[in-house]
């Protein structure tokens, strides 16, 4: 029967099996480096709440993407803004509940206390709000996985998770687990790793996904982990889709999961973490710099001049980074923006590859 697997034969701990690879220890050195450049920056409220609705946006538009919605970015952003978009109700659902899971987040992981299963009850009442009978959410399934290979297009996937019978003690042995988590395991491999063991679980045939990387965050975050409540890890997931599912494939059933190791999906996961540190560091950068660019050229905005900096540090920047570097302004006035100082001659503008890319011009 799909989704059997003899899993009860693993018994009440969780003992997930890794090694602290050089690899692995200078990824989480490189990120306990950023950590602090990124927790120094001192940001205005404009920008951290432009910093923090960003984040929003962008998991949503990566939870919305991960699922395999025909969503645009722009139709999910109308939904957030609560304009009328027309599109499948499902959709539209799964975005609003995208941001009702990431705000409900972000509040979980200011309270330090571990990580129980009433909260991931709640994730999914959240994330699978109107998606499912009301009798479902916060439920553990009582049948077999319904696992979908999105890239295959069959309706079953190959993947053999644990029967429903063991569901709640498997998920209990990890929320157990991850109240050690701290100097050992590290945060960010006890937050890679719930997110692998969860996907693995699969406690849910709805919002398993949602749930298993909102609770990598909270343990990020209840851990100072939290990079000024600007980690989007979701948009690296979608930008790298099939490694992503890829990387979490250490089994083709939960049992072989649960001995293999899970060092491909921790340096997978560490490499995202590094990813979105960097973009944070680059962004903060250029907020501290941007006074230094408005001397230099003193007829423009600072946070124009903050686009500057960011260019300087990256070489190029491309319109959605100019979103979220200018966030909470409006779309279309970013783009506007852009193009009055490309016109202005502070940016030039590049459309030689895929997407147009701007940097600065020579500043003499």
């Amino acid at each position: 029967m799909p989704g059997a697997d003899d899993s009860s034969s693993l018994g009440v701990m969780f003992d997930p099996f890794y090694v602290l690879s050089p690899k692995l220890l200078s990824a989480i050195s490189l990120i306990e480096r950023a950590r602090g450049r990124v927790d120094a920056a001192r940001l205005t409220a404009e920008q951290a709440e432009g910093l923090r609705r960003q984040a929003e946006i962008d998991m949503a538009v990566a939870s919305a993407g991960l699922s395999d919605t025909s969503l645009t970015r722009q139709q999910i952003e109308a939904i957030l803004a609560g304009q009328t978009v027309h599109a499948a109700a499902r959709a539209v659902t799964e975005v609003a509940n995208a941001r009702e899971g990431m705000r409900w987040g972000l509040t979980r992981e200011q309270d330090p206390s571990p990580i129980t299963l009433d909260d991931i009850a709640q994730m999914h009442r959240i994330f699978a709000k109107d998606l499912v009978p009301d009798v479902h959410l916060g439920t553990f399934r009582e049948g077999p996985a319904l696992i979908g290979d999105q890239f295959a297009g069959s309706d079953w996937g190959h993947y053999k998770a644990p029967p429903a019978d063991v569901i709640a003690a498997r998920m209990q042995a990890l929320t157990r687990w991850l109240a050690t988590a701290g100097a050992d395991p590290h945060p960010v491999i006890a937050a890679g790793i719930a997110h692998q063991e969860i996907a693995s679980i699969r406690p849910y045939n709805t919002a398993t996904g949602q749930v298993a990387r909102l609770t990598s965050r909270i343990v990020l975050g209840q851990h100072g982990y939290c990079f000024q409540d600007g980690l989007a890890l979701g948009s690296f997931y979608l930008d790298n889709r099939s490694a992503y599912y890829a990387a979490l494939d250490n089994g083709a059933s939960y049992l072989e999961r649960a001995h293999n190791s899970r060092n491909t999906w921790l340096a997978f996961y560490l490499r995202g973490l590094l990813n979105e540190v960097d973009r944070l560091t680059a962004l903060f950068a250029s907020y501290e710099v941007g006074d230094e660019f408005a001397q230099v050229w003193p007829s423009i905005r600072r946070d124009e001049a903050a686009l500057l900096a960011f260019a300087d540090h990256y070489g190029s920047f491309s319109l959605h980074d100019a979103e979220s570097i200018l966030s909470p302004t409006p779309k279309r006035l970013v783009a506007r923006r852009v193009e009055a100082m490309a016109k202005a001659g502070h940016l030039l503008k590049d459309e030689s590859g895929d997407a147009v890319r701007y940097r600065p011009a020579a500043r003499g």
